[in-house]
């Protein structure tokens, strides 16, 4: 589960999805579209308090940059499905 939060510096949704498409390539482990799901949690309007950030990291979520830009609710669930269409799509 990713979940986009503009004060993530370390982890880009790249970094994270460079593991999906490396891990493809081993025909032993799943990969996005063998049986692995994605979910994305997009925050609200004026992005999610730290406390939330932190107990969905305690649920295994993982805290991703999509950037420099803070990005409105509307855009940044388009942002991050085109980041996944372009990276794991065949």
């Amino acid at each position: 589960v990713l979940i986009p939060y503009e004060d993530e510096e370390k982890t880009t949704i790249k970094q994270v999805l460079r593991g999906f498409v490396n891990d493809c390539e081993d025909t032993e482990k799943n990969c996005a579209g063998k049986g692995v799901s994605i979910a994305v949690i997009i925050g609200p309007e004026g992005g999610f308090e730290e406390t939330e950030i932190r107990e969905a990291e305690a649920l295994g979520f993982r805290p991703v940059t999509l950037g420099k830009r803070i990005l409105r609710t509307e855009t940044a669930g388009l942002v991050i499905l085109s980041f996944l269409l372009l990276k794991l799509e065949n």
